[in-house]
């Protein structure tokens, strides 16, 4: 890239992801203009285009970022399974705690960013997202829909399974919070794990 070093690059678009998650996450992705983000990281518009076509292209970056830090932690915890039940609780677990922990994904799946992200990308680019985002997955799926104890055989109803699951974080600030019934909340997501993880298994 023209006028830059390898190492300014590198920090340019480090500062700019972290620019990123901070403004995506405070103000949504409609709400965060360039200019702000080029102002927090100190560069002009016209190097922000050297890096990314638009703010959606940085935002798509950084969840791509997210994704593979959140396999890579996922895969760590899972080399300590000793089976499949054990791995499908704790992706399972894993999944709805970093939803509810991380701002930036809980506003693209419950806040409709990924709408917006749609929207604004072409077709091809937000497919071949998709496809990278399930091939993350590929390998554990496919040994868990192969097991015989297993009850789903198609890893894509097993993907669909796990986002509507993710939809029910909504519920804590939408319903349980309101009621100052957050521990409830708790131990009722701790039975909806349960009742899933068993319902996916074959009766022994």
């Amino acid at each position: 890239m023209k006028g830059f070093t390898d190492e300014e690059r590198d920090r340019i678009r480090e500062e700019l992801h972290r620019a990123g998650r901070e403004l995506f996450t405070r103000f949504g992705l409609e709400r965060t203009r360039i200019e702000d983000l080029t102002d927090e990281v100190g560069i002009g518009t016209s190097t922000f285009y050297q890096f990314f076509d638009s703010k959606e292209a940085l935002y798509l970056s950084i969840l791509v970022e997210e994704r593979e830090r959140v396999a890579a932690e996922l895969a760590a915890e899972l080399e300590a399974a000793p089976d499949v039940r054990a791995e499908v609780r704790l992706t399972i677990e894993h999944f709805l705690e970093e939803l509810s922990s991380n701002p930036l994904y809980y506003r693209l799946l419950i806040e409709d960013e990924i709408r917006t992200l749609h929207g604004q990308l072409s077709e091809e680019i937000v497919a071949e997202h998709h496809r990278e985002a399930m091939a993350a997955h590929d390998d554990h799926v496919d040994r868990w829909v192969s097991d015989p104890a297993f009850r789903v055989d198609d890893a894509e109803r097993l993907q669909g399974l796990f986002r509507l699951l993710g939809f029910t974080i909504a519920a804590r600030e939408e319903l349980f919070e309101p009621a100052g019934a957050v521990d409830l909340y708790e131990s009722s997501q701790d039975l909806l794990v349960d009742v899933v993880v068993d319902g996916l298994f074959v009766e022994e």
